[in-house]
């Protein structure tokens, strides 16, 4: 592209008035230039409404002399008119549905390996790139299992500037591993400390260190970890058949785009809800936050979930999931039935051994 096909960017002085809309919420040019803007429209969940901001007319002149070449110029003003600027107000069940699509693939506009949320992907409008998907879905959640058997998979969730980042989480092989370097550091009174712990002084610290240690070892890496491991694998495996059950209708109605739209909404829909399912099983995700204690600060389980607030990365149990209200309800009144199930089911499991030991 020539010099002078900055031209064409001219057209946009026919629309005047949007040019006036976007006047207050005018974006540096030369900072998309630069690379400094990370928000993205493929960034943005797709149950938002993205409003768009158009560049005052004469932005492009005013830092065309800071470019080499009008192929830049062109290419850095199709960044922007596209930039997405002012997001809408997202409710909460939004963002649990987007966190919960984010941390396993199958939903239709989520294309995890590239961390990016497509709200109209053309490739699914070819049959090839509808059934395509549902395919590596679910060979991508096939290999999340044996991930998740050994030291763990890579998850996805959105940053509190509305990000998508990648994170690792913990298998059940690493954190078998974990607890027997936890326990040989605590039996060592902080002698040897693989993971780099600082070492204890006096007698009093190393005797601290010692239960410090045993507890993070066995509530933390055996109960809670390889636990939790085992809530993953079940998820992979879920999911993984969702996806290949997805193939079907996308392969019929999917040939329309009514059907389409029928077919994300509700597999997209069932994957949350499976997805909520598991995890309020003993040990699952939420599970695991709902029962959560801080003895420090003498907050119970329950109690200590609902007063943490939507954001907090202290803790690897918040860390990649928006801690909302509704999500807080919802995973606290799942929780406390899966407590009374297993409670219900551990009882006749007892009956039944008694009433088999008395011949009855």
């Amino acid at each position: 592209m020539q010099l002078q096909d900055i031209s064409s960017i001219s057209h946009i002085n026919n629309h005047t008035n949007a040019a006036k809309m976007a006047h207050n919420n005018e974006v540096n040019f030369q900072a998309v230039l630069e690379g400094n803007l990370s928000t993205h429209v493929n960034d943005v969940s797709i149950t938002t409404t993205p409003k768009f901001t158009l560049l005052p007319p004469d932005t492009p002149q005013k830092f065309a002399s800071n470019i080499a070449s009008g192929r830049d110029v062109s290419a850095a003003y199709k960044k922007v008119e596209n930039q997405y600027v002012e997001p809408g107000k997202i409710s909460d069940l939004s963002k649990y549905k987007d966190d919960q699509l984010l941390s396993n693939p199958g939903g239709d506009h989520y294309y995890l390996e590239q961390k990016k949320v497509v709200p109209h992907p053309k490739a699914q409008e070819s049959f090839w790139g509808r059934v395509g998907k549902d395919i590596s879905d679910a060979f991508s959640n096939v290999k999340n299992f044996f991930k998740d058997l050994f030291f763990g998979s890579k998850i996805r969730y959105r940053d509190k500037n509305n990000q998508i980042q990648e994170a690792g989480q913990r298998g059940l092989i690493g954190s078998v591993v974990d607890f027997f370097k936890g326990v040989g550091s605590a039996l060592s009174f902080g002698m040897w400390r693989p993971d780099g712990e600082k070492e204890p002084q006096g007698f009093v610290e190393r005797i601290g260190f010692f239960f410090s240690g045993m507890k993070e070892a066995i509530f933390g890496d055996l109960i809670q970890g390889a636990g939790q491991s085992f809530i993953h694998m079940g998820e992979d495996l879920i999911f993984a058949g969702w996806n290949l059950i997805e193939a079907i209708p996308d392969a019929t109605i999917g040939n329309f785009h009514k059907g389409r739209k029928l077919i994300t909404n509700i597999f997209d829909n069932g994957q949350v809800v499976l997805d909520y399912l598991t995890d309020i099983l003993p040990f699952g995700d939420a599970w695991q936050r709902v029962h959560s204690t801080n003895l420090k600060e003498l907050k119970l389980p329950i109690i200590s979930n609902i007063k943490m607030p939507e954001h907090y990365s202290e803790d690897a149990r918040w860390r990649h999931v928006r801690n909302t209200p509704f999500r807080k309800t919802i995973e606290t009144i799942g929780s406390l039935l899966s407590d009374f199930m297993t409670l219900k089911i551990l009882g006749h499991t007892k009956l039944f051994s008694e009433k088999n030991r008395h011949g009855n």
